[in-house]
């Protein structure tokens, strides 16, 4: 039940981007430091702003010029691949998960990442359970086997405000599978897009973004 509402959250939210105003959604190819830096002003107007991101967006997010590494920021990239912290704002990674057991497809766009302050008018997100859970138990004629059936309702809504961003790298966005085969030389890009074999040359992937409302 739990990872079944977890990707039913993960999908309210990913459904909800045109609740924001254009002045609140950014769409770019990568990690665009400019862009960035103008959500969470916008954030910062309503409160302490928190990033949320899966791990792939997270190592992207990090300075590009070297004089900008402390020697600490150094040993976090070697020791975890990311920065808990950016510009003094706190990253929570959202857990990926798979959708069954060929760990082929993941529950999280990669691509979509939430920055919402703290405190500002409680929890974007709604879950409400309703009745209590009927378990149903069947016995299979053939082999005598038992089956067991469970139900419980629940529903998720996602409720945007005008004090939450929300920044989409298209180069992420939509990339569900984890291995992605080049069909030419047999090589696959690897979880961080990198393609093996190539010694960290960028694939070249077409995405399809959907167009933003309003």
């Amino acid at each position: 039940m739990d990872e079944l509402i977890y990707k039913e959250v993960a999908a309210a939210l990913k459904a909800s981007v045109n609740q924001l105003p254009p002045a609140n959604r950014v769409a770019t190819n990568g990690f665009d430091e400019k862009a960035f830096d103008k959500l969470l002003t916008v954030a910062a107007a309503y409160g302490t702003p928190t990033i949320y991101c899966t791990y792939e967006f997270a190592v992207k997010m990090i300075p590009n010029e070297a004089w900008r590494y402390t020697e600490a920021m150094k040993d976090e990239l070697w020791r975890t691949g990311r920065l808990a912290n950016y510009k003094n704002h706190k990253v929570i990674i959202l857990e990926q998960g798979f959708e069954d057991a060929t760990n082929e497809r993941k529950v999280i766009d990669p691509g979509y990442v939430w920055i919402i302050p703290t405190g500002a008018d409680g929890k974007p997100v709604k879950i409400a359970f309703e009745g209590s859970t009927i378990v149903d138990e069947f016995q299979n004629h053939g082999d005598r086997s038992r089956e067991i059936q469970v139900y419980k309702k629940v529903g998720v809504v996602a409720m945007l405000g005008n004090n939450i961003c929300c920044y989409a790298d298209t180069e992420l966005l939509g990339n569900m599978h984890t291995w992605n085969y080049d069909g030419i030389t047999g090589n696959v890009y690897t979880y961080d897009g990198r393609k093996s074999g190539m010694d960290g040359e960028s694939p070249s992937v077409t995405v399809n973004v959907p167009g933003e409302g309003g």
